[in-house]
């Protein structure tokens, strides 16, 4: 029944798609960090911010099915399926994208991006899921501040380095509520 499951929501396809992006995140992160114009620590923003939405817009078709109704008509224990199916997703994607980063920043930007399109999936559907976390990550990357101060951590946190530790308190809220409004009542049917 899992694979069954996997395969209807095209969990193969995310999986490749995973593996590009974290490919691609790898030798962005080798390529900024070795070029001696820009500093280390700030040369990975790009990667930090993008990897990661990248990765979250890639899991929101799997946040549903074919038919949802048809889905929910059955006697399968779904909260327990998303619940899973998001911890899976985001133990997956959090964990590689880190190592090819090597940034932990690159982790709790997981856990927002996925927390938003899941939150957006069970609000919009799946078709728009997408939208909130893509205009929120490229207007903050866009109009993001240089400046260390604690607003920006709050609410810049898609660019914020690791060690920016205000910035893992939005991403736990938007985590928090997202995939728990998601695991509450599934994708929203169009």
């Amino acid at each position: 029944m899992i694979r069954l499951h996997l395969r209807a929501r095209g969990v193969p396809l995310f999986a490749l798609g995973l593996l590009v992006v974290t490919v691609l995140a790898a030798a962005a992160t080798q390529w900024l960090t070795t070029r001696p114009y820009f500093d280390p620590v700030q040369a990975r923003t790009p990667v930090i911010a993008v990897a990661p939405l990248l990765a979250a817009l890639l899991l929101g078709p799997t946040l549903a099915g074919a038919d949802e109704l048809l889905e929910r008509g059955t006697p399968t224990p779904w909260q327990l399926i998303r619940t899973g199916h998001l911890a899976a997703a985001v133990i997956g994607i959090g964990t590689l994208l880190a190592l090819a980063g090597r940034s932990d920043a690159l982790a709790r930007n997981t856990l927002g991006c996925v927390g938003l399109v899941a939150g957006a999936a069970a609000l919009i559907g799946v078709r728009l899921a997408w939208l909130p976390v893509f205009a929120y990550v490229c207007a903050v990357y866009a109009s993001a501040p240089a400046l260390d101060d604690r607003w920006a951590q709050i609410w810049a946190w898609p660019v914020q380095p690791s060690t920016a530790h205000l910035s893992w308190w939005p991403v736990l809220a938007a985590f928090t509520a997202g995939t728990g409004v998601y695991i509450l009542r599934g994708a929203r049917t169009t």
